[in-house]
């Protein structure tokens, strides 16, 4: 395993995470005896309620929102695309609810020693989150309705997490 020292919150905002289609990270939680993560690329660093937080979002069908749901913590596993590019495309593309996509995709769980979340070993670095809000968005909340012709033709409405970052890590 890596080992990834702790590093403060200010240290990060200098250098933007940036959250684009073109830079993805895997969002994971456990809950229940299983682990998951999937790909995103839709999320925000920010501050509400005087702390720190990370805003993400993922799709109602997705398996590892409904970890996200009945668990106190999820982490975000950033990943350098030019070495892990299949692996993130495939985490994105097969469902963890009937398989091990993240061996599947030979990628390797680590635990942050203090909330036992889950993460990818492989990350270059990561955000531990302690849920704070769970939000699904619903069609008569979005004011520009043609964002619900451009992203939710099929439906698939997306749930917002807003999470405390609790640590970032390093390697």
């Amino acid at each position: 395993m890596h080992v990834f020292q702790p590093i403060s919150i200010e240290d990060v905002m200098q250098g933007p995470y940036t959250f684009k289609k073109d830079n993805m990270m895997l969002i994971s939680a456990g809950a229940n005896g299983r682990e998951n993560a999937t790909t995103a690329s839709w999320g925000s660093i920010g501050f509400l309620w005087d702390r720190h937080i990370a805003t993400v979002y993922l799709r109602e069908e997705r398996y590892t929102r409904e970890l996200i749901e009945a668990s106190e913590y999820f982490a975000l596993s950033f990943l350098d695309l030019k070495d892990y590019k299949r692996e993130v495309k495939f985490m994105g593309m097969v469902s963890g609810r009937n398989e091990d996509k993240i061996k599947g995709a030979r990628l390797n769980i680590n635990h942050d020693e203090d909330t036992q979340v889950p993460f990818i070993d492989e990350a270059s670095n990561v955000i531990i989150c302690r849920k704070l809000l769970s939000q699904k968005l619903e069609p008569d909340s979005i004011c520009d309705k043609s964002l619900i012709d451009e992203q939710y033709q099929k439906g698939g409405y997306h749930t917002m997490f807003i999470g405390e970052i609790e640590k970032i890590m390093i390697r």
